[in-house]
């Protein structure tokens, strides 16, 4: 029994693929440095709870009761004090983002920046030669040459020059 090489198989020279595994280099084509600013992925709400099992025992009863509301007393004050309560944990929230003492707790329990706070940050120590926003991504930088296809805009259609 003989045993030959995948190189050697014609299987795999056929099909025109390599069998070795494919390689990715990484190019720095624009010098690698943050933005000013970024933006949040959400806005950031008070973690309130929307008082739904409050309000679905306050129409359980008032269905019972065929929309009567004098049996169901306790069940509006019950809703009425979550929706309350709520409401002081929002009002806290704004007064913490406001002072920016306001976190993220993330893994550990430790706490780390709002995107609002970081972008405070950044307006104090901008990243130097980013110019204004919009900022243009495919810049030819001073240090690159005219002649270098750096974005490889070489094959666009378009206009020839």
């Amino acid at each position: 029994m003989i045993f030959s090489s995948p190189l050697l198989k014609e299987k795999a020279l056929a099909r025109g693929k390599s069998i070795y595994p494919k390689v990715t280099v990484f190019s720095e084509i624009l010098p690698l440095a943050s933005k000013n600013r970024v933006q949040a992925g959400q806005k950031p709400r008070a973690a309130s709870s929307s008082c739904t099992q409050e309000l679905q025992a306050l129409f359980g009863c008032l269905k019972k009761w065929e929309f009567d509301d004098v049996p169901c007393a306790k069940q509006h004050t019950l809703y009425m004090d979550c929706v309350h309560k709520g409401a002081e944990e929002a009002a806290a929230y704004r007064e913490a983002a406001r002072k920016g003492t306001l976190g993220e707790t993330g893994a550990g329990g430790k706490q780390s920046m709002t995107s609002a706070q970081f972008n405070k940050i950044q307006k104090l120590f901008p990243q130097p030669d980013l110019g204004q926003q919009p900022y243009r991504q495919m810049k030819r930088l001073p240090t690159q040459s005219y002649a270098d296809d750096t974005f490889h805009r070489k094959h666009w259609p378009g206009k020839r020059s």
